[in-house]
């Protein structure tokens, strides 16, 4: 009889214990969403790895962009600096390469690398260590290559000018042998700049003979402190002779000898430009065809300049005298919104004192090279956060894969009464 009932029932009881309870279904779904969680998890965090990984072996802006886009949803008040140098040699002039300027160029990277990388990257509003931005021709490309070898591709850009269509086009207004061939390629970098430096960054440009002799910490704070469209610059000091105690005797920042709104003492070979502040290449030129239309006089400037502003046919540092006036249009306020450091820790020439953080003269100081810095510390923290993410998904999937596995072995078909009270205690479990 018990064996009768028994056959007669257990199709249905079969049915009842092996069709899923409701409490059984929202666990289900619990699970597979946790799943599905942690498959999302994982896979956004190994593609951050991913990047952070590769961005190493990538030269494009597309690249640094794409990183940087994806920090600064974590950390969007950071800013990035470009450092741009100069390396063009318009006359074939090995000699000169060789023996003036891939050494400094050499020597300023060091000292850039140094002090001026390690205090951006400790500094709560930059946080990165800069981009280098290098102008080159097709005689000094492959040797740029060579000084940036082993150096962290996205951390550098070399930009061969010779290549670039528009740069005819940029020196089209200028006859170049009225130039002697520094003042040549430093109209042509000033002008490269509108076009290939990044507007929405800070831009530092600076001359291959500027050194970073300590942190340039006054530096940093007031690039902080600026507002969008401001600049902030080293002082090109005017004087003639020194006093007892070794000091210029003029500390007057000159002027040029025209009206309209002018950035006064400028020092065309280090000067950092604000997110926002553009300069255009028809300012420039407008200002720099200015300049070589005025008699060729010293008293071009207030106070009058030094006899070296004769050299390169009476032009010697037009692109200078073009950035007082065009920079202090752009800035905002007009002829205000740009500030010069101190001319004792930023010292322009000789002599330097106790006090000189950064130089701007010929001497050679003895560098050596450090580590460059393979990423910014911001994207360090984000490349650990990436992998604590990855690890931490990896254990909420096996732990659901796990609880999956048992809850769907209850739900086979029992073969004994043991088997079947097995499948109880489990479809309790489930359900709960």
């Amino acid at each position: 009889m018990t064996s009768a009932v028994e056959a007669l029932f257990r199709p249905q009881l079969r049915s009842a214990l092996t069709r899923p309870s409701r409490g059984s279904v929202a666990l289900h779904q619990l699970m597979w969403s946790a799943t599905f969680a942690a498959f999302f998890i994982t896979a956004t965090a190994y593609s951050r790895q991913k990047h952070f990984a590769q961005v190493a072996v990538k030269s494009s802006y597309e690249a640094r962009s794409l990183v940087r886009s994806e920090i600064a949803q974590f950390l969007p008040d950071l800013r990035s600096i470009q450092v741009r140098f100069s390396l063009l040699q318009p006359t074939n002039d090995t000699d000169g390469l060789f023996g003036t300027q891939l050494p400094f160029l050499k020597n300023s990277l060091c000292w850039s690398e140094k002090n001026l990388a390690s205090a951006l990257i400790g500094n709560q509003l930059f946080g990165y260590a800069p981009e280098y931005v290098v102008y080159t021709d097709n005689h000094t490309h492959n040797y740029a290559t060579e000084v940036f070898h082993g150096f962290p591709s996205h951390r550098y850009h070399l930009v061969n000018l010779d290549m670039d269509p528009k740069d005819m086009m940029r020196m089209a207004p200028f006859n170049k042998s009225e130039f002697d061939d520094r003042n040549l390629a430093s109209v042509r970098r000033t002008l490269a700049d509108c076009d290939h430096l990044d507007p929405h960054k800070g831009r530092l440009l600076l001359g291959t003979d500027v050194k970073f002799l300590q942190r340039p910490l006054e530096f940093i704070e007031a690039a902080s402190q600026l507002h969008e469209k401001q600049a902030v610059y080293m002082v090109d000091r005017f004087w003639q002779g020194q006093t007892a105690d070794g000091q210029p005797v003029s500390k007057v920042k000159y002027r040029m000898n025209t009206t309209g709104p002018q950035c006064p003492g400028l020092l065309g070979d280090f000067v950092y430009l604000s997110p926002g502040l553009e300069l255009t290449v028809k300012k420039l030129q407008e200002k720099m065809t200015w300049y070589m239309n005025q008699p060729r006089v010293l008293e071009r400037t207030i106070p009058p300049c030094s006899a070296s502003c004769l050299a390169s046919n009476g032009l010697h540092a037009i692109d200078q005298f073009a950035l007082v006036m065009a920079l202090g249009e752009a800035v905002r306020p007009m002829g205000k919104g740009c500030y010069s450091l101190d001319t004792e820790r930023y010292s322009h020439w000789y002599p330097r004192t106790p006090k000189t953080q950064v130089t701007h003269d010929k001497t050679m100081d003895t560098c050596e090279m450090v580590q460059p810095v393979e990423m910014d510390a911001a994207s360090s923290e984000q490349n650990e956060d990436s992998k604590l993410k990855m690890l931490f998904a990896a254990l909420v999937l096996l732990f659901t894969a796990m609880v999956s596995l048992l809850c769907a072995f209850t739900e086979s078909e029992e073969k004994g009464s043991k088997e079947l009270q097995a499948f109880d205690d489990w479809k309790d479990m489930c359900s709960s």
